[in-house]
């Protein structure tokens, strides 16, 4: 029992936080997984502030005394019982660790990985999008957040930040992946936007490291468990694109990610975060479900796009778009052809109103 007096003693207050747009339920039973470092620790913790702290146990299974001492269900539950403990939090918790899971009037259970438990409520916790990091920044126009959201990209903990962001990007990448994973990254960064397969993306590793085939494969499955990476369907082929989480960690691992690959990620990561399903449109573009097409061009023209738009029209009006959003870094224009609507927008304009897309 000593390990469990520990973490119940242990205070659990955090100084900071910045309100989400997500919140945890009254359900006896919750779920909350997400990408690593998405938030999902303190969107916890800052739920508990609202209880007494001796109602409360909060298990972390990163800490390094669990380690070398198992916890059972069994001392868990007559712990919970005798300390009249309302809520449990087991967080950072791997699916087979308990065989059964423990009680309490309200089971908490914090992963990077979905799991199908029965009964229970799941919270998928996204990164940061952009409404949540220009919220989070104080007294500074839409120009700077935007240029700030470029460099420091979608991880909670670098909105606020006053530290170098790529200190903080060695940290994250350090505590969360081993060395294999972690060149694995690096090569996912530098196919970040590209259509690409993971025969390819293996073909492309090998020549620059030792692994197997097995292996990539495998850790390319767990990333898309993790929502590291996901590959984007193609409206009109069998190629998928492959995006990564977050356009700013992308940059930093990799010199390929020159500014319209980041914009186009930016774009691309936003749509996911509204919950829009789209496919790619070849490489120009996404397309919805609404047959709205979203085409990232920051420094497009309206006189150059106007041309472009002639040359495309008769694909756009094959695929029934009803309406083309051309997201721009500052530029603002409108014009139509035929009945199909063409808007540009600044991403930081185009961003509040993309959930009707």
């Amino acid at each position: 029992m000593q390990l469990l007096e520990y973490f119940y003693n242990k205070s659990s207050t955090i100084h900071t936080y910045y309100q989400r747009k997500f919140f945890i339920p009254d359900s006896k039973k919750v779920l909350i997984y997400g990408s690593p470092w998405s938030g999902k620790s303190y969107l916890v913790l800052d739920y508990l502030t609202k209880f007494e702290q001796d109602e409360v146990l909060y298990i972390d299974f990163q800490d390094p005394k669990l380690q070398f001492i198992t916890l059972t269900t069994q001392k868990l539950n007559l712990f919970i019982k005798e300390n009249s403990i309302k809520i449990v939090v087991l967080d950072h918790y791997t699916h087979d660790y308990f065989k059964r899971l423990p009680n309490a009037n309200q089971l908490i259970i914090v992963s990077d990985i979905y799991y199908e438990y029965i009964g229970f409520e799941a919270i998928k916790l996204s990164l940061l999008d952009y409404e949540e990091f220009f919220s989070f920044q104080k007294n500074s126009s839409e120009k700077q957040v935007f240029n700030l959201f470029l460099k420091r990209g979608t991880l909670p903990q670098l909105s606020s930040q006053i530290a170098p962001k790529e200190q903080l990007f060695k940290l994250f990448i350090k505590s969360h992946f081993d060395k294999s994973q972690q060149k694995l990254l690096s090569i996912l960064a530098h196919f970040n936007t590209h259509s690409v397969t993971t025969f390819q993306i293996y073909n492309y590793a090998k020549e620059r490291y030792k692994i197997s085939k097995d292996l990539i494969y495998k850790q390319i499955k767990e990333f898309q468990k993790r929502d590291i990476i996901v590959f984007i369907p193609d409206y009109t082929n069998s190629n998928k694109k492959l995006l990564f989480f977050d356009f700013a960690l992308a940059k930093y691992l990799s010199l390929s990610q020159n500014f319209p690959k980041q914009f186009d990620s930016m774009v691309a990561l936003s749509l996911l975060k509204h919950n829009i399903k789209f496919k790619t449109f070849g490489m120009s573009g996404y397309i919805t479900e609404k047959n709205i097409l979203i085409i990232p061009a920051p420094f497009e023209s309206e006189e150059s796009f106007w041309k472009k738009a002639h040359k495309r029209f008769l694909s756009y009006k094959k695929s029934s778009i009803k309406k083309i959003y051309i997201i721009t870094v500052a530029t603002q224009y409108e014009f139509k052809i035929e009945e199909i609507l063409f808007e540009a927008l600044p991403f930081y304009e185009w961003v509040v109103i993309n959930e009707d897309n």
